[in-house]
């Protein structure tokens, strides 16, 4: 009994990818969960898609219009997303500092632990 292989685009690739980071389920789990057919897909894709900054943007650039044919509608839905947008982002930004800061407060318990230093001092060559 063989399974089919689905094939995923790049976009949803991407979303699977941006949803693995933020689940905080072991690779094994969110691949069971999501029916990728083994780890090693999400290894590939991991690889393949590894800029952070490809993850977060996954809207396409918007287009060049003539303004002046441009209604009020058309400049709302454009507000609109454009605040949906940077909301992503901000919120894109806040995970990014608290990844950082509990980084450096497992840095900091280590030090304290092993009583060793880990991070390398300015002047040191």
């Amino acid at each position: 009994m063989s399974r089919e292989s689905k094939t995923y685009s790049k976009e949803e690739q991407l979303n699977l990818l941006r949803e693995y980071q933020e689940s905080g389920l072991s690779k094994s789990a969110f691949c069971r969960r999501h029916e990728i057919s083994c780890v090693k897909v999400l290894n590939y894709w991991l690889k393949k898609h590894d800029s952070s900054k490809e993850v977060v943007s996954l809207q396409p650039e918007p287009e060049e219009t003539d303004m002046a044919n441009r209604s009020k509608e058309d400049y709302k839905d454009e507000n609109t997303q454009l605040k949906k947008r940077i909301k992503e982002l901000e919120k894109a930004l806040e995970f990014s500092r608290l990844e950082t800061l509990a980084r450096d407060m497992m840095i900091d318990k280590a030090e304290d632990y092993f009583d060793i230093q880990i991070r390398k001092k300015s002047g040191a060559k």
